[in-house]
């Protein structure tokens, strides 16, 4: 996530899913432009699950801690930005091998809705959300994942690599907190699923094209190309029974700087660091992950005390092979 997302009162909203759970494996993902950090918390995403075809619903409840003395919630003074988005993966692992690597491709849709409030609540801040000042309902620019491939090392150890593309494509008006600019992103993930534990390093590097100032606002007029960026997001999840728990954290650094007409005064390179914790119980066919994770160092970035849930399932596996019967 670059500085060009904070420039708009509800980018905090703009939602990355990390694909869907499964019992049976992990789940490889796309992820959503202006990503919001922690999406594949929980997704060993380094590993891929048995052919099929899957979804699932994640939905992030966003800031709910606003603006206060302690620092925590968004950058904005005196603003209250929550926000709900609500993302749709579609995973398609059709058995094909390449490099001795296993293939799949998928799709993420999202919609979020934001508010832009004076104030900050009661339970972090000196007062209560006061007026609107600004809300939105988009639909998020979807996320394309034309091929991932991941190897199975052995010991319980994988890995992957993988190709996502947003494309500018989702609500569209002068102002909006959705991208008009493409953002390519090469991704590279570690899984270990062995011994009841669950552990994923995920790792996501953004470039970024040029905007042609739509997402600035009005009255702006310049254009300006977003810096790159490199997100990781991490779990350590120990499985007892059909419970899983553990730790979880995730970061986001800025690795190149904006440019373009309206920096460097509008601009400033992001970091960010959060952690929390999740619990996760497996039903059979659906897979339910609920974690919280909250911003504990941050520059530039808009984030605060975040809620997450995921549900993940398949709905459709190829049929077994049929064994041959030889006739009498």
């Amino acid at each position: 996530m670059t500085r060009l997302r904070n420039l708009v009162l509800g980018g905090l909203a703009a939602l990355a899913i990390g694909g869907v759970a499964s019992s049976a494996s992990a789940m490889e993902s796309g992820s959503f432009q202006n990503r919001l950090n922690g999406a594949t918390i929980g997704l060993p995403l380094g590993a891929l699950p048995p052919p099929g075809l899957y979804t699932g619903l994640e939905t992030a409840y966003l800031s709910w801690g606003g603006v206060g003395p302690n620092g925590k919630g968004n950058q904005a003074p005196g603003l209250y930005l929550p926000a709900i988005a609500q993302a749709v993966p579609l995973l398609w692992v059709p058995g094909w091998h390449f490099l001795g690597a296993n293939y799949a491709a998928s799709v993420v849709v999202a919609f979020y809705e934001y508010q832009v409030l004076t104030g900050s609540p009661g339970f972090i801040g000196s007062s209560a959300p006061g007026a609107v000042v600004g809300q939105g309902y988009n639909f998020a620019n979807p996320t394309w994942n034309p091929i991932t491939l991941s190897w199975n090392l052995g010991g319980g150890w994988f890995v992957s690599v993988g190709f996502n593309f947003m494309a500018p494509i989702g609500t569209s008006y002068v102002g909006s907190t959705n991208p008009d600019y493409w953002t390519f992103e090469p991704t590279f993930a570690v899984a270990y699923l062995a011994n009841n534990w669950n552990l994923a390093a995920n790792f996501f590097y953004d470039i970024n094209s040029t905007s042609g100032g739509r997402v600035l606002g009005a009255g702006v007029g310049s254009t300006i190309t977003s810096g790159n960026a490199l997100y990781g997001d991490f779990h350590a999840l120990y499985k007892l029974g059909k419970w899983s728990f553990g730790p979880v954290a995730y970061f986001e650094a800025q690795t190149t700087s904006d440019s373009g007409p309206a920096c460097p005064a509008a601009c400033g390179n992001l970091s960010n660091f959060a952690v929390g914790g999740l619990a996760g119980y497996d039903f059979g066919p659906v897979d339910l992950q609920l974690w919280i994770t909250d911003s504990v160092a941050r520059s530039n970035a808009i984030d605060g005390l975040n809620f997450w849930t995921r549900l993940g399932f398949r709905i459709w596996a190829p049929e077994a092979p049929k064994p041959l019967v030889a006739k009498n």
